[in-house]
């Protein structure tokens, strides 16, 4: 299997009310909010209902790990540390990685937060086309 990273760019604004749950579901429910998702068929036909609304990509193992180091909450909106994964019975972010997208584990029933809030990206997102890993690099890149 293989992972997206899946970014809200657009606002809540007039949004219709299949396309706002669908937004739910994938646990976006403010602009700029990224997750991350296996890819399965499912998943893909809520992308295309929502396509107007977020832009996604096939996301690389290494920046899925550095997405959890950086960006990965608990529930009680703590960091994610490695001692947290380790009171969990995971070694480390790699692990944890490689277990979600095999479909070992899930986020939520670890206490971990399914959605990383993300900065605006700097320099804002352009009007050409553009990737949702180049947008992740400018959102990581703000700092907050």
């Amino acid at each position: 299997m293989s992972l997206l990273l899946v970014i809200r760019v657009k606002g809540t604004i007039n949004v219709r009310g299949d396309v706002k749950k669908t937004l739910e579901l994938l646990h976006l429910k403010r602009k700029f909010n990224a997750t991350v998702l296996r890819n399965s068929p499912v998943v893909h036909g809520m992308l295309q209902k929502a396509k107007d609304y977020v832009i996604w990509q096939e996301l690389p193992y290494e920046k899925a790990v550095e997405i959890f180091q950086k960006k990965g909450k608990v529930n009680s909106s703590k960091p994610l540390t490695l001692e947290y994964l380790n009171s969990k019975g995971i070694n480390d972010f790699e692990s944890l990685v490689k277990l979600y997208d095999e479909g070992k584990i899930e986020l939520e029933s670890l206490g971990i937060k399914p959605y990383f809030g993300l900065p605006p990206p700097k320099k804002g997102i352009p009007r050409s086309k553009y990737s949702a890993l180049d947008l992740l690099e400018r959102m990581m890149q703000n700092g907050n």
